[in-house]
């Protein structure tokens, strides 16, 4: 069964708010926000915990969502230097280690799942074969959809190239605290 982790905060009305400007101009439904994973030194949220089911009911496969605008820049930035092909290649390193990671986080997302609806209802919706952001780790173990994705899911969750995404993000957070803007 679902145990929230002590790091993951609930959040409030003035999160929700937050969330909504940082994630204004992008294709975001604020009541996919299940916990708040990671919060700037400002005290926004930079990464959110999203339900495993959208709010028509069909799987959302995305458990982690990079809201900070500065990370999301940033990453926009290590994308377009080919930095996702980069973690790719890394990927194909460590095997044991991305299996393990998607497995778990396939995981994670039945038992959230679990904790939300009866026990039919996730197993028709918990897709095990889909591992982070819905990649089916089965196929496809070392693709890299985006590094916001990437990043999210190592801030909020943890991940096989931990070392890599620290050296290449380097900082996690702005200097002028202005994480409730849009992006």
């Amino acid at each position: 069964m679902f145990h929230k982790p002590d790091e993951w905060t609930c959040a409030c009305p003035d999160d929700l708010y937050a969330i909504k400007r940082q994630n204004s101009g992008r294709r975001f439904d604020a009541r996919q926000v299940l916990y708040i994973a990671r919060r700037c030194s400002f005290g926004f949220p930079q990464v959110i915990v999203c339900s495993p089911l959208s709010a028509q009911g069909s799987p959302f496969p995305t458990l982690f969502w990079l809201t900070c605008p500065f990370l999301c820049r940033k990453c926009g930035e290590l994308e377009s230097g080919r930095k996702a092909r980069e973690l790719e290649d890394l990927f194909r390193t460590v095997p044991d280690g991305v299996e393990k990671w998607h497995h778990d986080y396939a995981a994670l997302r039945e038992d959230i799942l679990k904790s939300y609806v009866s026990e039919g209802e996730a197993n028709a919706c918990c897709q095990p074969e889909r591992g982070v952001g819905g990649i089916d780790w089965k196929r496809a173990p070392y693709a890299v959809k985006c590094l916001h994705l990437q990043v999210a899911t190592w801030l909020g969750f943890g991940h096989p190239a931990a070392e890599w995404l620290e050296r290449e993000v380097k900082d996690l957070g702005c200097a002028g605290g202005d994480c409730s803007v849009g992006q």
